[in-house]
């Protein structure tokens, strides 16, 4: 009994990590209260990806 409960609390682990990856590039969300108040400087990486394209 004790190896099942391992086996199936193995298997939900994996199939929960697996769900992790994310692919592509991440983009920071606006900010939800207020301005945002990034430099122009902070905010330079967004956009970085665009003009290589």
């Amino acid at each position: 009994m004790r190896r099942l409960i391992c086996v199936f609390s193995t298997l939900g682990a994996v199939l929960v990590l697996s769900a992790c990856g994310v692919r592509g590039d991440l983009e920071r969300p606006p900010p939800v209260w207020g301005e945002d108040l990034r430099t122009e400087e902070e905010r330079e990486h967004e956009t970085e990806g665009d003009e290589r394209e």
